[in-house]
């Protein structure tokens, strides 16, 4: 898998700003609506009040971002593909922990990593793959009592 020479270009300059300013909305929606921005009877700011503020100034910034985009010439950035490898991992270890548990998630991420891109020996994998179930089981679920999520298929086969 040569992922070096792969890119991709995309106008970056336009797309950020508008998703920033989609969660911008979003929390100006929440922090407004749902949690209120001023309690007009005690006279003091509600839960609502920073997100409310921080969100103003991030939807501001989104349309500073998005105009200066749209005058700027070169508006395509280039991304390299292999850049790119940690946070679809990082992605996929999060969807496939709600449905295989993080225990078997992060085992099978570390197989996955050190096999097939790092190309390491089985020896490697197996002594690194010990080390972090250890560390994992035995310092967090024996040790400190932390349960982790099991995942879907884990709670219908325990039940």
């Amino acid at each position: 898998m040569d992922l070096k020479n792969k890119v991709i270009k995309v106008p970056t300059k336009i797309i950020i700003p508008v998703i920033t300013f989609i969660i911008g909305a979003i929390f100006f929606s929440i922090g407004a609506f749902e949690y209120g921005f001023w309690d007009s009877v005690g006279q003091k700011p509600t839960k609502g009040f920073f997100p409310v503020i921080i969100a103003v100034g991030l939807m501001a910034l989104s349309v500073l971002a998005f105009v200066n985009g749209l005058r700027d010439k070169n508006k395509m950035i280039e991304f390299r593909l292999e850049n790119w490898l940690v946070p679809i991992a990082l992605i996929l270890m999060i969807l496939s922990s709600m449905v295989f548990g993080l225990v078997l998630t992060v085992a099978a991420f570390i197989v996955i990593w050190l096999k097939v891109y790092e190309k390491q020996s089985w020896k490697i994998v197996l002594i690194a793959l010990a080390i972090v179930l250890f560390i994992v089981v035995g310092c967090f679920n024996i040790w400190l009592g932390i349960d982790f999520p099991m995942g879907f298929i884990l709670d219908m086969i325990i039940g």
